[in-house]
């Protein structure tokens, strides 16, 4: 078994999901977390589906290469917006900016992620402080300030990434990460309960296994793979002829599904995107 879970690498099996199929022309986006992985791949399939976007994270050149590119690919507006989503100030300039480049704010996909991978013991106040502020606590404030925009108008979309990490846990020794993941899926429920009489749908997306930069450093320890992974990825294939690691394109009709009218009764949900992973 090669040293990392597999890839499709079948060229028929590359070809893209259609997601022009949701039309989403002339909706203003916020992606966090956008200048790699699954961020990236957010704000592919929202600009394909005629959506503007708001690309936001640390990194400014990543992004302007993805903003470029969507830009001259789909003739939208994608505005890069170097952010710490992690500071109050920063994200309330990102929605602000946004609103003043775009007219609106009406998706808003909460992405930004990082994970501590240490055991219980060696876990810092500050190793859990960083995954809480990143992966819930700026989830909060972007949904705060999007609703803002949202209310008056009495219409939006949140769309919050989880993981199958925040439905049930593994081998793998990231408290802080399940625990904050797990937060996001409870926090999508509340909000969705209290925004709805405003018209704001409030969902979660909780990708399993993809080959994002954060995924792939999560499994290069050896024990891990021999104990864990590779066992599990041969009873994964036995038991569904399915793959523990999709391609990084696969997840791209998820989000433009629950962004469009297609959606428009589906609130309070968390959408696993991960190849039945949790279906054993």
């Amino acid at each position: 078994m090669s040293d990392l879970p597999h890839v499709c690498s079948n060229d028929s099996e590359k070809v893209l999901l259609n997601v022009t199929k949701y039309n989403l022309s002339g909706k203003a986006a916020i992606v966090t977390g956008a200048s790699r992985g699954l961020g990236e791949q957010f704000v592919r399939a929202l600009a394909e589906s005629g959506a503007n976007v708001v690309l936001a994270a640390r990194t400014l050149d990543k992004m302007q290469r993805i903003a470029d590119e969507v830009s001259r690919a789909h003739g939208v507006k994608a505005i890069p917006i170097a952010t710490d989503v992690t500071k109050e100030s920063d994200v309330i300039k990102m929605v602000d900016t946004a609103v003043k480049k775009l007219g609106t704010v009406d998706i808003l996909v909460n992405n930004a992620g990082v994970y501590v991978f240490k055991p219980l013991i060696e876990q810092t106040l500050a190793d859990w402080n960083q995954v809480m502020n990143v992966c819930l606590t700026s989830a909060f404030l972007a949904s705060r300030e999007a609703a803002k925009v949202m209310i008056p108008k009495k219409s939006g979309c949140i769309i919050n990434i989880s993981s199958t990490f925040g439905l049930g846990a593994t081998e793998f020794t990231e408290v802080g990460y399940y625990a904050s993941k797990g937060g996001v899926i409870a926090m999508t429920k509340a909000l969705a309960v209290e925004l709805g009489k405003y018209g704001i749908r409030v969902n979660a997306i909780a990708p399993g296994f993809f080959p994002t930069e954060m995924s792939i450093n999560a499994l290069t320890d050896k024990k891990l793979r021999e104990t864990y992974i590779e066992p599990r990825t041969a009873l994964f294939d036995t038991k569904t002829g399915g793959r523990l690691m999709a391609q990084n394109e696969w997840i791209r009709g998820a989000v433009c599904f629950l962004a469009s009218d297609d959606a428009k009764y589906i609130t309070g949900h968390t959408l696993a995107v991960d190849g039945g992973w949790l279906a054993y």
